[in-house]
């Protein structure tokens, strides 16, 4: 007999040395006495299909009519234990009459001879579990996870009809097998602690009180407190797989059981499309999510018929367009030309000064570079050819103030330089000193100007554009290297963000390393749940691929059992 000692798969062939599923190492074992055995003298035990914390799974043949079936077998050290043999009763009954294509038919139940081990005989599944797809892909995209929720849904609404409550909704418990047409059609499994509200008597006493029962991920509030459960805690816990079949991640992760349900009694849960902004789910479907989620069951869907309906109208709607995120402009202290009334036009004011009364009636626009220039050898050559006349620094105080009370209100004046021109006599001779008397302090001016706007613009850009220290790959490799995975997160995720999606494909390769180095270097100090969200960073199809599955799988059996011994 063959064992897995990483996923418990069991074979009877001796020359299995490499378990299929993981392909960890596989160690010899005792035969399992259950092989081989008839059962009540109707199903022949074969083979073991798989473990589960209550009981083993086996593959048998109903001899009557030659059907595959699966087996479920409780442990045999749970035998003494009377409240649990009650419970596992209680799943056959509380299954045995629930009818729908998408619930797991059970055709037999009933008790081993000799050893009194319960059993339950069940339609045998050949498929794959969600969470083994999640795991191999990452997620599922929308198209193809909403009609498997939406359907594990419609199942759950008819088991809450006939008054069970499953009590332990996750993706382990949903199969995907190929049928009527559909290569993921989901079957719900497992209820193993599912509970016949309608039924008062025993039932009421199989479950203790402040008895936990279900698995704390996947856990309502009302089950971490050992409160009343009814159908509402179903769809609290739905909510949660829909969650991680669409993101790829749960809501609540910790590697220690009393952080989880603290999460799940205070903890708002992150938006999914925070959660994976690439994917921009519709913010209805953002909505319903979070809805399912109330930590108060009177706050949820009310039933599951209602949120089959709400997600598979939510992934109609468009997608959500992720914002830009706008960033507040700086403020800018007005320039030299904006300061100076030697050039023109109303003097511009920082927006906290006080505005002086004149200059409320119009905001005369700022001249540019090329008016400056313009109108300097404009007044270059009317000097030069006598057509000028300077006023005095009180004529020149005079004459603006007579402009502003003149100039229309709301209007904005031509420019003009601050002096006043005349028709000179004609035929007035040329004065070459003159020119350059007047020239050279218009020109030198004109540069001072020019220098003056360079100036300027180079401290605007200044202000505008932010200096930051540029971050590399290498760097993050250089952290990793001492042990400061914390802190290489931050810069590949910013390298990532920086280049918008378009990476060279080396580069690519390299960050999806370092995830990969920083996975384990979590793993090795048993923070489970942060290497489990490094590898889900990590897209499916690399050339790592088959280690990343591997390693999902053995990270979430560690975190589940370091949980469970917590």
């Amino acid at each position: 007999m063959k064992l897995c000692l990483i996923c418990n798969f069991q074979t009877a062939t001796d020359g299995q040395d490499i378990c299929p599923r993981d392909g960890s190492s596989m160690v010899t074992v005792g035969e399992d006495p259950l092989l081989g055995l008839v059962v009540e003298g109707r199903y022949r035990i074969e083979s073991v299909i798989g473990q589960g914390s209550a009981g083993t799974v086996y593959k048998a043949i109903q001899e009557l009519i030659g059907r595959e079936v699966a087996i479920k077998v409780l442990h045999d050290y749970l035998v003494s234990d009377e409240e649990f043999i009650k419970r596992f009763r209680q799943e056959a009954k509380a299954s045995s009459r629930l009818s729908h294509p998408n619930i797991i038919t059970i055709y037999d139940f009933g008790v081993l001879p000799k050893t009194g081990r319960p059993y339950i005989a069940m339609d045998l599944l050949r498929g794959t579990p969600l969470s083994e797809m999640i795991a191999d892909r990452g997620y599922l995209p929308m198209e193809e996870g909403i009609p498997i929720l939406s359907q594990v849904c419609a199942a759950l609404a008819e088991a809450h009809r006939q008054g069970v409550v499953h009590r332990d909704v996750k993706p382990e418990n949903i199969v995907l097998v190929e049928r009527s047409g559909q290569k993921m059609f989901p079957i719900v499994v497992d209820f193993g602690i599912a509970r016949l509200v309608q039924e008062e008597s025993d039932v009421a006493k199989i479950t203790r009180t402040g008895t936990v029962c279900g698995s704390p991920t996947y856990m309502s509030p009302e089950q971490c407190t050992s409160s009343k459960v009814d159908h509402r805690s179903d769809i609290y816990s739905v909510g949660i797989v829909i969650y991680e079949t669409l993101t790829g991640t749960v809501p609540f992760m910790s590697d220690e059981l009393a952080k989880v349900m603290a999460m799940h009694l205070t903890d708002p849960p992150t938006p999914i499309n925070k959660v994976r902004p690439d994917l921009q789910f519709p913010e209805m479907l953002e909505r319903v999510v979070s809805k399912a989620l109330s930590k108060n069951p009177d706050d949820r869907f009310q039933d599951m018929d209602d949120l089959a309906s709400a997600i598979t109208e939510a992934a109609k709607q468009p997608a959500a367009n992720p914002l830009a995120v706008s960033q507040p402009l700086p403020v800018l202290q007005p320039g030299p030309l904006a300061a100076s009334e030697d050039i023109g036009g109303t003097v511009a004011r920082h927006k906290t000064q006080e505005v002086d009364k004149d200059s409320r009636e119009f905001i005369q626009p700022k001249p540019n570079t090329k008016d400056l220039a313009t109108r300097a050898l404009e007044e270059l050559q009317q000097r030069a050819s006598g057509e000028y006349t300077e006023l005095s620094p009180a004529q020149l105080k005079t004459t603006s103030a007579q402009q502003r009370q003149t100039a229309p209100k709301h209007s904005a004046p031509k420019h003009s330089s601050q002096a006043v021109y005349k028709n000179a006599p004609k035929g007035m001779g040329f004065d070459i000193g003159g020119v350059l008397r007047i020239g050279v302090p218009v020109l030198i001016g004109l540069v001072l100007v020019t220098v003056a706007m360079f100036y300027a613009n180079g401290a605007m850009s200044s202000k505008v554009t932010p200096v930051r220290k540029p971050q590399t790959i290498a760097d993050a490799e250089n952290l990793i290297k001492n042990g400061k995975e914390d802190d290489a997160i931050p810069i590949i995720e910013f390298v990532k963000k920086d280049a918008k999606g378009k990476l060279p494909k080396a580069q690519m390769d390299k960050i999806n390393g370092l995830y990969l180095k920083i996975a384990k270097a979590y793993a090795g100090d048993e923070r489970y749940s942060e290497a489990i969200s490094m590898l889900n960073k990590i897209p499916p199809k690399t050339a790592d691929a088959k280690e990343i599955k591997k390693l999902l799988k053995q990270y979430r059996r560690a975190q589940n059992d370091s949980v469970k011994k917590k």
